[in-house]
């Protein structure tokens, strides 16, 4: 428990320096104050949770001022009173309070409480679902969480309208998956995604069950329903009126410093736009040629948009059902598994698998994400997007379970959660470049690890680096280099997989939803893969694979330019 190991913490620098006695409290301050406020940090951890995600500017406000009151604390710490271990605890918490301060400086550009990838509405009925049901005081509480679902989305139209007096809009084209958004959680009490399923009051007396299940079809009738039909009817009337078709950060006031801002933030590196920019065009440029020569191998002479073409429409790679994606992908997952020892020293307790996601989310999602293991669910799943299974090629399906479970999100994750030798608020923390910047090498190690001995296996995985390197250049081009949409999808068409139904989401991801965001994956590769192969060349005959998984997994999330530094340490060590 999270609780149990505040305290712990606090115990073990009773008899430490000055520093680090005063890092161990603030790191007890920020824990305490992570576990009051994120509802999804306490489901979690298995706690009730007081109220639902403040979606709210002046929450984000006071976030700030509380941020710079520990910013001002952490830079009186003497690094020489530090071990490492607490050098980094530090410089990472560091961060994470400095993005915070960002954050809020350039809060009046974000949609992210509106948009589907980002938006906590889409998180609101796991929360709920988590919550307790068997008394009457948790009846109540349920009761008061649900009402606050209506205040949220009326707080985001609030939200939206003050944006909007300062010229700050949703593109036109993304009012298009918004409003469907908001409006799919549009549902009559017993579909609603905020109701109860009935096996839940299973244990109560029919005079309890009725009651409750009346008040709470009251609430979702009259206040859940109407809020959010408000926030739908406002997008869709006077405010798409006003919006434009243009995308990308850069078109509004401050946004190129925005954006500049976003890339440092996603990515942990001291890098420019441009710099990615130029990177993404020579990463494309190498597997164009990289993905010729396999078609060369395979035996096809044609081009490559003609052989994109056949692959699309090849029975092999069409799933006829989500339970036969599903199955096509574990197949992988269980090609991999006996392989793991030969890696890595240590594989997590937790299981993983696949399920479909929601339904009701597919239309708005590209493709699906991992959801980590809880309290309530021991198991982590790779929810994938189970919709327009003849526009879903299954071609990269051992390069995505690679990069999904097994040793990419779940193995790192799950790790990670279970270390007890790190403090609590970085066994939780996750950082988009690290994250995501694993799953990816993890992708690529399953080929030195000899799983893509299949060409159109090796195809796949070379066509995945190939959207992820793109979207390095559409990105930065849309957001920085003012690319209208149409550009964007245009190169992607050109040089990926993916079908029109594909790049339509995901450039509106990358332009307005998330921006920055889908440089992390990429990046964070690059970065993970650069440090390995430097550590393997100084370190010589002493470098051992194991060791080097062991050591950058046990260290968990952080950005990667404190990789770095602690990838010196490691390779000054002997390794």
């Amino acid at each position: 428990m999270l609780i149990l190991a505040l305290a712990v913490l606090a115990v073990s620098q009773v008899d430490s320096t000055p520093s680090a006695r005063s890092l161990a409290r603030l790191v007890s301050q920020h824990e305490r104050e992570m576990l009051e406020e994120d509802p999804v940090l306490r489901v979690r951890a298995g706690l009730p949770i007081a109220h639902l995600v403040d979606v709210s500017d002046s929450r984000v406000a006071r976030d700030v001022l509380r941020a710079r009151d520990m910013l001002r604390q952490l830079e009186r710490l003497v690094p020489g009173e530090l071990s490492p271990d607490e050098w980094t605890t530090s410089r990472i918490l560091r961060w994470d309070i400095v993005q915070r301060v960002e954050q809020g400086r350039y809060q009046g550009l974000s949609f992210a409480a509106v948009t589907p990838y980002s938006s906590p509405l889409r998180t609101m009925p796991a929360l709920l679902a988590a919550q307790g049901l068997a008394t009457p005081a948790e009846r109540t509480h349920f009761l008061a969480l649900v009402d606050e679902v209506a205040a949220a989305a009326d707080t985001i139209r609030e939200g939206l309208e003050a944006r909007r007096r300062q010229k700050v809009l949703l593109p036109r084209e993304e009012l298009r998956l918004v409003v469907p958004f908001v409006r799919g959680f549009i549902q009559p009490p017993g579909q609603s995604p905020f109701g109860v399923a009935a096996p839940r009051l299973a244990a109560l007396d029919a005079t309890a069950r009725d009651a409750f299940l009346a008040a709470l079809g009251t609430r979702i009738s009259n206040r859940v329903n109407p809020a959010l039909e408000r926030l739908a009817v406002y997008l869709d009337g006077p405010y798409r009126a006003e919006a434009s078709d243009r995308v990308g950060v850069g078109q509004y006031p401050g946004g190129d410093a925005y954006y500049r801002y976003l890339v440092r933030q996603h990515t942990t590196l001291d890098i420019l736009p441009a710099e990615v920019h130029r990177i993404g065009l020579a990463e494309v440029a190498r597997l164009d040629s990289a993905m010729a020569r396999v078609r060369a191998e395979i035996g096809f002479t044609g081009t490559a948009s003609e052989f994109h073409a056949q692959l699309r429409q090849d029975a092999r790679f069409i799933a006829k059902s989500p339970e036969e994606f599903g199955e096509k992908l574990m197949y992988h997952d269980a090609r991999i598994r006996p392989r793991v020892g030969e890696y890595f020293a240590s594989v997590p307790r937790a299981q993983g698998d696949v399920r479909r996601l929601d339904p009701r989310l597919e239309a708005t999602l590209t493709f699906g994400y991992y959801q980590e293991p809880t309290t309530q669910d021991s198991v982590g799943h790779y929810l994938f997007n189970g919709s327009n299974l003849g526009q879903r090629s299954m071609l990269n399906a051992a390069a995505l379970i690679f990069h999904e479970l097994i040793p990419g999100h779940h193995f790192q994750i799950a790790l990670q959660r279970e270390n007890p030798s790190l403090p609590p608020f970085r066994r939780e923390r996750t950082y988009t470049a690290f994250v995501e910047g694993w799953g990816e090498y993890a992708s690529a190690l399953a080929g030195e690890m000899g799983l893509y001995s299949d060409p159109h296996d090796r195809y796949g995985r070379l066509a995945m680096d190939m959207f992820l390197s793109c979207r390095l250049v559409v990105d930065t081009g849309m957001n920085f280099l003012g690319w209208p949409r149409e550009k964007a999808i245009a190169f992607m068409r050109e040089h990926t997989l993916e079908s029109d139904l594909q790049l339509d989401t995901e450039t509106l991801r990358y332009s307005v939803d998330m921006p920055g965001q889908a440089l992390a994956y990429k990046m964070g590769s690059r970065e993970l893969l650069r440090l390995r192969e430097d550590a393997r060349k100084r370190l010589g005959d002493r470098f051992d694979i194991k060791k080097w998984h062991t050591f950058v997994l046990e260290g968990g999330a952080m950005p990667l330019q404190f990789l770095r530094q602690r990838v010196e340490g490691w390779i000054a060590s002997g390794g």
